[in-house]
């Protein structure tokens, strides 16, 4: 027999798994950043769709203030491919919906779709933090 508080926690986790897997992304969302170094950042979903090969996709912004390494600041990025399951454990906030999605993303999208065609490019399964972090390790020369 298990210990009751065993039990409680696998069903938990179990539970909190499952509500995770429910979450529906849509375009327009607007999620928030919640803990780490990229608290308060926020993250628009663009598009989702579902590709052969990939599977489900969820396509989003990066909005607000970024700082590298080396100093530099600019103004969020306007494309990055996540799985829906990379999104559940982002921890982020839900907090509102847009109904105008700018489209300076558009190319960015186009270029990382013909190379998910050629299957040179993929959906990121790591957390939003986890990625932001390596993508600022790599721009530390700027």
């Amino acid at each position: 027999m298990m210990n009751p508080r065993l039990s409680r926690l696998f069903a938990t986790r179990i539970d909190t798994h499952g509500d995770a897997e429910l979450v529906e992304y849509l375009p327009g969302q607007i999620w928030k950043i919640t803990d780490g170094q990229f608290s308060g950042l926020t993250v628009m979903v663009i598009k989702t769709e579902t590709l052969p090969r990939l599977g489900r996709a969820v396509h989003v912004s990066i909005l607000g203030p970024m700082h590298t390494p080396g100093g530099a600041e600019f103004e969020g990025i306007p494309h990055l491919p996540f799985t829906p399951e990379a999104m559940n454990i982002s921890g982020l906030d839900f907090i509102g919906q847009v109904s105008d999605i700018p489209d300076n993303w558009i190319d960015m999208y186009d270029d990382w779709r013909a190379d998910a065609d050629n299957e040179e490019a993929g959906l990121f399964s790591l957390s939003v933090q986890e990625i932001l972090e390596t993508i600022m390790k790599k721009l530390a020369w700027i």
